[in-house]
Parts: structure tokens; C-alpha cells; sequence
């Protein structure tokens, strides 16, 4: 039974031990509405409206024929970091640089990075007490070992639900 009880608590143990990114939630904004707010419809005028189309206009053919706009790219040709000068290279060097510092430094001091590096919450501390002291207790053995451990246990994983309905 002893082996058995041993087998099942460092089963236990074994599962539950990963490294801090194995379960890894992202954080979940305040709620957002789903859909956006109803606005007014809009107004419909004749310059909305398109005009008929006319039967008589319409053509059909069997030939793949390409259409061909006569618009010119107004895209800017960019040049990769190879092609750059040596001074292009070290600008961009900077500029990115500075970008990062400066994120770096909003980041520090966003009030939501100092609140997720704390400490655990006090419901999950307790869980874990109470959870060390029953696995402790289980162990030992004994009828009143066996007892106090399986309510602390019990204990442990109410405030382990608790912390889970919070989160």
C-alpha cells in the first residue's frame, strides 16, 4: 500500500513540475464589445447611387485578354541593409538602438509589468502550503497523518480553485 501511496505522490510531483514557460496565457484585455455601436444609416444621395447599367454596353469575349491600368507605383523602392552605405548602416544602427531603449524604458515603466513580476497571490501561496503540508502528511503515514493529510489537501485545492476563478 506504502509503495503504492509513494508511487502516486511522486507521480504527482513529477507532473506538476515544468519550467515556468510551459504553460504560458496571454493576457486578457478588459472586456471589448463584440460588435461596434450601431451608428445612423447612412444617407443616401444620387451621387451614392451608381448609375444603370446598360445592356446594350456590355461585351463578351473568348479571348484571355490582360487589363492594363495605366496607373504608375508610387512605392518607395527600399534598399536592404547590403545595399546601404557604410553611414546608412550606422543610422540605422542608432535609430533602432534608441527605438528599443525607448520601448525598454516605457515598458519599466508601465504600472502592468511592476504588478505581473510580483509575487504569487495569497490564495495560490496558501494552496501551495496546504498542499506541501498534506503530500508531508501523506507520506509519514500513520491513521492521523493520513487524515490531517487528506484535509489539508482538500484545503489546498480550495484555494487553488479559488485562485482559478479569479484568474
Amino acid at each position: 500500500m506504502k509503495k503504492l501511496l509513494y508511487l502516486l505522490v511522486l507521480s504527482v510531483l513529477a507532473s506538476c513540475s515544468s519550467n515556468k514557460y510551459a504553460a504560458h496565457f496571454q493576457n486578457v484585455k478588459p472586456y471589448e464589445p463584440v460588435y461596434p455601436e450601431t451608428k445612423a444609416a447612412p444617407v443616401v444621395t444620387e451621387s451614392t447611387i451608381r448609375p444603370a447599367i446598360q445592356p446594350e454596353e456590355l461585351t463578351a469575349s473568348t479571348q484571355v485578354v490582360p487589363v492594363v491600368t495605366e496607373s504608375t507605383p508610387t512605392v518607395e523602392v527600399r534598399k536592404t541593409y547590403m545595399q546601404m552605405t557604410k553611414a546608412e548602416r550606422k543610422e540605422l544602427r542608432q535609430n533602432l538602438k534608441a527605438a528599443i531603449k525607448a520601448s525598454m524604458k516605457a515598458k519599466k515603466a508601465s504600472p502592468e509589468s511592476s504588478q505581473n513580476v510580483s509575487a504569487m497571490d495569497k490564495d495560490l501561496k496558501l494552496a501551495a502550503i496546504f498542499g506541501a503540508v498534506g503530500v508531508v502528511a501523506l507520506i509519514i503515514g500513520g491513521d492521523v497523518f493520513w487524515i490531517i493529510g487528506g484535509i489539508a489537501m482538500i484545503i489546498g485545492v480550495v484555494f487553488f480553485v479559488k485562485w482559478l476563478v479569479r484568474q
